[in-house]
């Protein structure tokens, strides 16, 4: 019985992970058999754990949000928490892809994707109030605002290697940090 339970659940994380590399390559319309041969398991396997593409992005959601939690976690007595939290997601760029279009297939007033985003919020939310509190950003920052922040992120996948998307997002990065003002510093040609 507990051979089974593991390989179930070893099934449903490699269908989470496959959709996360296949969301990231192809967008939130990879077609579901992608998907199911990338993760190596059977059509009735992936029905056993999701009932539609909705289901599966729900649980995406959620996976994603709870693997925040202990990164969080570990910025939190930080007042550049924030920050550092954002430049973590450079090396988890998989996470972001449920993030990033998500909204092409649950519509804005689903129950499911409210109780998501409010959990998602309560994570998030004591980083951006230290980080304001601290002076370390604007004090009009919001959750919303991290949520562009992450988009802007999920930019990067568009770059066609791994090297190139963290490259792309680090720049990015770079650009919501610093900002796009000239450095005092620099002499430009």
């Amino acid at each position: 019985m507990n051979k089974h339970v593991t390989r179930a659940s070893q099934n449903r994380e490699e269908l989470l992970q496959a959709a996360a590399e296949m969301i990231k390559t192809h967008g939130i319309h990879v077609p579901l058999q992608l998907i199911i041969n990338h993760a190596g398991v059977g059509r009735a396997t992936f029905y056993r754990n999701f009932s539609d593409r909705k289901a599966l992005v729900y649980a995406l959601l959620a996976d994603t949000i709870e693997n925040l939690r202990p990164r969080v976690a570990s910025f939190e007595n930080h007042d550049d928490g924030l920050f550092q939290l954002i430049e973590s997601h450079i090396q988890h760029l998989n996470y972001l892809s449920a993030l990033k279009e998500y909204w092409k297939v649950l519509e804005i007033d689903d129950p499911v994707l409210k109780q998501l985003t409010t959990t998602h919020q309560s994570i998030i939310q004591p980083l951006i109030d230290r980080a304001i509190a601290t002076q370390k950003c604007r004090p009009d920052l919001n959750f919303e605002d991290y949520r562009t922040i992450v988009s802007i992120l999920a930019s990067s996948f568009r770059g066609h290697t791994e090297q190139e998307q963290k490259r792309l997002a680090t720049r990015a990065l770079d650009l919501l940090f610093v900002g796009i003002q000239p450095s005092q510093d620099v002499i430009y040609g």
